[in-house]
């Protein structure tokens, strides 16, 4: 029988056991792993899809535009709105966990937020920790860490070009990928392989 919570988390892209583990506790009445992936997964939506190009009109607006009209690279710019985003999640992440932390107090008491599931007569439970399994939910998979100028120079590549060395990088095909990369980026054929052997984890 389909748990119709488990399906709707892995059209959020929830792996199927993680998704099935949230439906089996909501079906005992837990609500913190879903309020806890919700909030995580709510946060990252919120970051710039750093494989589109930079659009001012959504992601900085007159600033953005002037700094792009004055010769800025828009991979930089980019990275920069991404970096600053995700140090801005992660601190909303720390502020929900803590609130007093995060302000520099002490306290005589301490707080936690506690979350239930609406309508019915379950118990309120505090939330799981979010600060310290957001990066893990990182959608580039790279745990909040800037990209590196390879990956830079992949994301920039047409996204069918992309496509095709990523799918001959994980056939592990690296001299046909390498080969691909030198067309469309350039170089030697040496760094060529280095940059497509760094994609696969090999370097």
């Amino acid at each position: 029988m389909t748990d119709p919570m488990a399906s709707a988390l892995e059209q959020l892209g929830v792996a199927p056991d993680a998704a099935r583990a949230i439906g089996r506790d909501v079906r005992h009445g837990d609500a913190r792993s879903l309020c806890g992936e919700l909030l995580l997964r709510g946060l990252w939506s919120a970051i710039i899809d750093e494989t589109q190009p930079l659009d001012a009109t959504r992601n900085g607006g007159a600033a953005l535009r002037r700094l792009l009209d004055s010769g800025a690279d828009p991979a930089d710019l980019l990275d920069l709105v991404r970096e600053t985003q995700v140090d801005l999640i992660y601190n909303v992440a720390q502020l929900i966990d803590d609130p007093a932390e995060a302000l520099g107090l002490e306290l005589p008491v301490e707080l936690e937020l506690s979350v239930r599931l609406a309508g019915t007569d379950s118990s309120a439970a505090p939330i799981y920790s979010l600060h310290s399994s957001l990066m893990e939910l990182d959608p580039s998979g790279r745990h909040g860490e800037p990209r590196s100028p390879v990956v830079r120079q992949l994301q920039g590549l047409d996204e069918e070009v992309r496509g095709q060395l990523l799918e001959l990088i994980a056939a592990r095909k690296l001299s046909a990928a390498a080969a691909l990369w030198k067309k469309q980026v350039g170089g030697d054929l040496a760094g060529a392989l280095s940059a497509v052997q760094s994609l696969s984890g090999g370097g």
